[in-house]
């Protein structure tokens, strides 16, 4: 999955060592994600993701520098998912490339994935994360009070959500914005289209062999072998 300045890519074990870091006790990102915050593995991580209990990609620049993560997990019935990550490096904030991050992983969930529901989980002592979300179109479901736990006290999180259709009014709303706007489709439109092509021009063909064509021979080869005279 590619954007504009990054893309997600499948963790190296690399990037587990500086994920694990970033999600650990004394990381900026995990106190402003609260995210994790405690200690964990590269190979806790590893074992997560391989499972398929929390889903991890390394977020990359175009040089190819992992700088973070965004991960989701199935949440309740299938086709909802709870998503999450950071960017690692503080000096890194408030650029976009977090931005950008969530917005690949929702589309591949979306897009992709069939999802029908999309969930995070924001500190309200985050205005960074506060600001990215609220301009986003996430709607806000509730607050959990006293969620989190940071110096000294206790602090209220935002609980936001994005709904299949939301979305794609989304999208359809950036097309009316900009004509020249292009889905994230894997496939473009107009190869779709080429293809179906190629198969009504097939069928069309009065020798084509379908499945359909091929019974219907079956069966009139079969009475005409055993009509009367035909033997």
């Amino acid at each position: 999955m590619k954007g504009r300045r990054v893309s997600l890519d499948r963790p190296s074990d690399a990037d587990y060592e500086l994920i694990a870091d970033w999600l650990g006790p004394a990381s900026q990102a995990a106190v402003m994600t609260a995210d994790a915050g405690e200690y964990v593995t590269p190979d806790d991580l590893k074992q997560l993701n391989s499972t398929g209990r929390i889903r991890q990609f390394a977020v990359r620049t175009d040089d190819g520098r992992t700088v973070g993560t965004v991960n989701y997990r199935q949440q309740g019935p299938v086709g909802n998912f709870a998503i999450g990550g950071a960017i690692g490096d503080p000096e890194l904030w408030q650029q976009g490339l977090g931005a950008e991050a969530f917005d690949l992983l929702i589309d591949h969930l979306f897009h992709a994935r069939n999802a029908h529901r999309m969930q995070f989980t924001t500190a309200l002592y985050n205005k960074g994360v506060l600001r990215m979300v609220t301009r986003a179109g996430f709607v806000l479901e509730g607050i959990l009070r006293d969620h989190h736990y940071l110096d000294g006290a206790y602090h209220h999180a935002a609980i936001w959500s994005l709904l299949r259709y939301e979305y794609y009014d989304s999208l359809a709303r950036q097309e009316q914005r900009n004509p020249s706007y292009v889905r994230p489709d894997v496939i473009p439109e107009s190869a779709k289209a080429q293809a179906m092509d190629i198969m009504l021009n097939h069928l069309k063909r009065p020798q084509s062999e379908t499945s359909i064509q091929l019974l219907l021979d079956d069966a009139a080869a079969a009475a005409a072998s055993s009509a009367p005279g035909t033997r």
